[in-house]
């Protein structure tokens, strides 16, 4: 697609740049939050056990990190 401008008095031809479908789509994503998911303390434990192991100490201290706390906005803390 051509559009015409004016420089000077002078006529130019300039091709006007054209973005893939999803490169606009994904640009438009891009700045939107992600789903928000409902998930209950247990299931937080449960998915914890299952990535550490066996051991309650690393469960804890993986459930009440800062990275939990930002990706949760709760800060969990454990008592006992």
């Amino acid at each position: 697609m051509a559009t015409k401008t004016q420089k000077r008095g002078q006529t130019i031809q300039r091709k006007a740049r054209q973005m893939k479908a999803t490169t606009v789509k994904a640009v438009s994503n891009a700045g939107k939050q992600a789903r928000r998911v409902q998930v209950t303390l247990g299931d937080l434990i449960a998915a914890a056990f299952d990535t550490v192991g066996g051991e309650a100490r690393k469960v804890a201290k993986v459930v009440s990190s800062p990275d939990m706390t930002v990706a949760t906005g709760k800060h969990i803390v454990f008592v006992g």
